[in-house]
């Protein structure tokens, strides 16, 4: 019997994550011991399959890539949700908004001021800008599980994406109808300028909010003492965060107008509308069942982003001028961080944060993924001149090789200073020699 060419491309795939996972996970485990965070090791074998795959030109696998990175990015969104607690976090409100928005402004303002200085045109540097706001919460779902922390430093955390999500999309949609406006030479429409982010955020609000309610009544409805109790939660629990991932990807058209939903904020409002409407136990038979899942996924997300990236890179660099890129890269990676860092400083000072939010919350956001990397990549198929919306491309993908590689470094710094780390996770951060070292000077 044949097999046709389709699938043995998939089969081909399947084989390739299937590698780049067990892989993954022992090179995820010997960073660690070597006092590396294991998100770096699982980042370092995408990009050596990235490296094969394209000088085996595989080039095909990018948007099978790109489509499971996009269901593990709703997972992730989803688990983040569910870790947003209203009533614990209601007292931090006005903190949590300030220091975000703040934050994200620099981060706007330090990159798009930035490569406009070192010549880039405002309308794209602005729309880098804008990209440079957001973080990837991969990293920071993964490490604050590892290491159980628990302080202020993550009560700021896990709230801040959906907020940041939110002002992202409104300010990308902005600068981006103003981009499209200079890509094709003519004036500036203000339906465009406001109805495209203004509906993405409305319709990921409600939507998310519909399936969260819908998952709440499905469990509602499961008997505790039932047998199959844990496969219910699960199998709901997972077809709702398809639903939503399948929603967002494909949006949907209002009139004439195609509307997007946000692969991030949606999934994250499902999870954030079902714990908070949710019993307690509810909402713990549902993290618990998606915990025992998480880290296979979570490994495949991180070596697949490793690999998309390469890919990426090479898909986009051909016709650049390798000066021009690594020049308006660097600009982004350091104006970037210094926008970062400055500005959660300066968020933290104007909401009385307390002193370690303040002085390192910026550490924690500097990760920076598959959230940047599909809006750099909606830019291009947006804008008519292909050579800009490649040189989008590889700058974000040459910022977020870095970030993503340092990242995770900053993420542990932080959370080691401002000793958030729970005690059972001291054996996981500290190699064991290190602490044969420590318990040998007592």
């Amino acid at each position: 019997m044949k097999i046709l060419a389709a699938e043995t491309a998939i089969y081909n795939v399947i084989l390739i994550v299937a590698v780049m996972v067990l892989i993954g996970l022992y090179v995820g485990r010997f960073a660690e011991r070597r006092r590396i965070p294991n998100i770096t090791g699982y980042l370092f074998v995408g990009i050596l399959f990235g490296l094969f795959l394209q000088w085996r030109n595989q080039i095909g696998l990018l948007n099978v890539f790109m489509f499971l990175t996009k269901f593990c990015l709703g997972y992730i969104a989803f688990s983040i949700g569910l870790e947003l607690n209203f009533k614990h976090i209601w007292s931090r409100r006005k903190e949590v908004l300030v220091v975000t928005l703040v934050q994200a402004v620099s981060a706007f303002l330090f990159t798009g001021i930035g490569l406009w200085v070192f010549g880039m045109h405002p309308a794209y540097a602005f729309l880098l800008g804008t990209i440079a706001i957001a973080t990837e919460p991969g990293p920071i779902l993964f490490l604050s599980k590892r290491y159980k922390t628990k302080g202020a430093l993550t009560d700021t955390l896990v709230p801040l994406h959906g907020v940041e999500d939110a002002f992202a999309i409104l300010l990308f949609g902005l600068v981006l109808a103003y981009a499209l406006s200079v890509d094709a030479g003519v004036s500036m429409r203000w339906q465009d300028l406001l109805h495209g982010p203004i509906y993405e955020l409305v319709f990921s609000v409600l939507i998310g909010s519909v399936l969260g309610l819908a998952l709440r009544f499905i469990i509602r409805r499961l008997d505790y003492e039932d047998v199959d109790k844990d496969m219910v939660v699960f199998v709901s629990a997972l077809v709702t965060i398809l639903t939503a991932i399948s929603l967002a990807g494909r949006g949907f058209h209002l009139g004439i107008i195609h509307v997007h939903l946000s692969p991030v904020l949606l999934p994250m409002v499902v999870g954030v509308v079902f714990a908070n409407t949710s019993t307690h136990l509810a909402k713990h038979e549902t993290e618990h069942m998606l915990d025992l899942f998480s880290p296979p996924i979570l490994i495949a997300f991180f070596t697949m982003v490793g690999a998309e990236m390469i890919l990426l890179l090479f898909a986009g660099a051909g016709n650049l001028s390798a000066m021009v890129v690594l020049g308006f890269a660097t600009v982004y990676i350091v104006f970037r961080i210094f926008g970062k860092l400055f500005g959660s400083y300066i968020g933290g000072w104007m909401a009385h944060s307390e002193r370690n939010v303040r002085h390192y919350l910026g550490f924690c956001l500097l990760p920076q993924a598959q959230a940047a990397l599909g809006l750099a990549l909606y830019a291009r198929t947006q804008l008519t001149d292909t050579r800009t919306g490649d040189l989008l491309i590889v700058i974000v993908v040459l910022g977020t090789l870095v970030y993503e590689l340092l990242g995770p470094f900053g993420l542990r710094h932080a959370f080691i200073r401002c000793h958030e780390v729970d005690a059972s996770g001291t054996c996981i951060v500290y190699s064991k020699r290190s602490k044969r070292r420590a318990s040998g000077s007592e």
